[in-house]
């Protein structure tokens, strides 16, 4: 193979050569529709609304997360060499890890999370009360469909490089990891989050959280992590090597933890990100709406992707991997253009930039947790049939290291430091720990309005629920 190179703003110069383990398949693989479609697809989706340079897509940062699992995987090949891990580097395994990082992402959708919330809230519209509901394939699924589909090329390269589709897509979907290769993928120090974290920090130009990733790396180790559920009391300890961190690297762990906070409290979960997401999944909403009964879109023809997509048996691979962001937004322009009514409405503010107006319900009542219940039953009440069409509700909760998965049993997703010894211990169980384990959330609870009538009258109930005396 004649050696390839990617100049690439985080990373440096990504050579893809004869001495990797897949190279030259993944070489290949970046040249099908598949993963081509992620030119398409922003990073952050409407970050940049907010951080104008926040436009990287979906496909440089597979090719970051791919470098960093060739780098994870050098290292357990070193500590399998150096004898610190028992058994034989398991090479097979490994191009399905590596394959799988590349891989990861190919399953999202036009504006990805906009989109995917989009169609959770169309399913709950249309589950008949007292069913069960209406079930949304995320881009994890359609992913792991897209891997396996014998009509495309990923399946093919795949099996030419001596791998079974079914064997990358498995690993994909699966949320707990199986084996320390499987942790390449998934854990609390994997290839995925090594590359966002800094890449996302650097192109929204946002000063907090920094991370000193070749310290990390530097430092990796792998030893034998109990996998055990935290609420498995009394079971067996069930034991996977796993990649943990030597001590001397602890602090910039307590910063890499930190740099995962502030960028979901600084850029995910600003505010205004939230609001034109809001609206974004909105416009899908009342496209789907028309599609789905059938009715005309005016501004779209019958056979547009979006319009195929979310017609009545629509949402299969094929009309899936025909949506992107470009698609999505010539959608937008035309609707602004020539449509009507609500979606005519959203599509023109989209495109001109007019946010929705916020109201943040921790900022109305700071620390008054009563009267902050009282603000949204009182606004859900008076809002009640505009929720989803002009008034939007929107709530998340964060805490710093909890999130990472530590609150919702898999351990796996723990950060593990080694001490001297070689004992283990958990990054929030040393005493003197910047972040501290706990069930402490922060909670992010705001209310968007399109028209000023109506902010207006949520202020007045805001001022009425300030009168209470608790």
């Amino acid at each position: 193979m004649k050696p390839q190179r990617v100049r690439d703003p985080i990373h440096g110069l990504i050579v893809f050569d004869d001495d990797g383990l897949v190279d030259e398949s993944v070489w290949d693989l970046l040249g099908t529709s598949e993963v081509q479609r992620l030119r398409r697809i922003k990073q952050l989706g409407v970050s940049d609304y907010v951080f104008p340079s926040a436009s990287h897509t979906r496909l440089s940062h597979s090719i970051g997360v791919y470098h960093n699992a060739r780098r994870l995987v050098g290292i357990l090949k070193r500590e399998i060499e150096l004898k610190r891990v028992e058994g034989d580097f398991n090479e097979a395994r490994a191009k399905v890890a590596l394959f799988a990082a590349l891989l990861h992402d190919i399953g999202h959708g036009p504006f990805s999370h906009a989109f995917e919330e989009a169609r959770k809230a169309l399913a709950a519209e249309q589950s008949t009360p007292g069913a069960p509901k209406l079930k949304v394939r995320n881009h994890e699924a359609f992913t792991a469909d897209m891997i396996r589909n014998s009509d495309g090329d990923i399946s093919k390269i795949l099996a030419s490089s001596g791998v079974r589709a079914d064997d990358v897509a498995d690993l994909v979907a699966a949320e707990t990891p199986t084996d320390m290769y499987h942790a390449v993928v998934s854990s609390s120090f994997d290839a995925d989050r090594l590359d966002y974290l800094v890449r996302d920090r650097y192109m929204t130009g946002t000063g907090a959280g920094a991370i000193d990733l070749d310290w990390l790396m530097d430092n990796v180790r792998v030893e034998e992590i109990d996998f055990a559920p935290a609420d498995s009391d009394g079971a067996d300890p069930i034991y996977e090597h796993s990649f943990c961190l030597e001590h001397k690297a602890r602090d910039a762990a307590e910063d890499f933890l930190l740099a995962r906070y502030r960028l979901y409290t600084n850029v995910y979960l600003h505010k205004t990100t939230r609001g034109i997401e809001q609206m974004m999944s909105a416009f899908f909403r009342f496209v789907a709406r028309e599609a789905n009964a059938g009715g005309r879109i005016t501004g779209l023809p019958d056979d547009h992707p979006l319009v195929r997509f979310f017609s009545p048996g629509g949402d299969h691979i094929a009309n899936y991997t025909a949506l992107d962001d470009t698609v999505a937004w010539g959608a937008i322009h035309a609707v602004a253009l020539s449509g009507h009514g609500a979606a005519k409405q959203i599509a023109g503010r989209l495109l001109s930039r007019q946010r929705p107006i916020c109201l943040d319900v921790q900022h109305a009542f700071p620390e008054d947790v009563e009267r902050q219940r009282r603000l949204k039953h009182a606004l859900d009440a008076k809002f009640k049939v505009q929720l989803g069409e002009d008034v939007f509700r929107d709530q998340a909760k964060l805490s710093i290291y909890g999130e990472i998965g530590a609150d919702d049993g898999r351990a796996q997703k723990r950060l593990m430091i080694r001490l001297s010894d070689r004992n283990l211990k958990e990054i929030t169980d040393f005493k003197d720990a910047t972040v501290a384990g706990s069930d402490r959330q922060r909670a992010f609870e705001r209310y968007y309005f399109l028209n000023d009538a109506d902010f207006r009258i949520a202020q007045s109930v805001i001022d009425s629920v300030r009168g209470r005396r608790t």
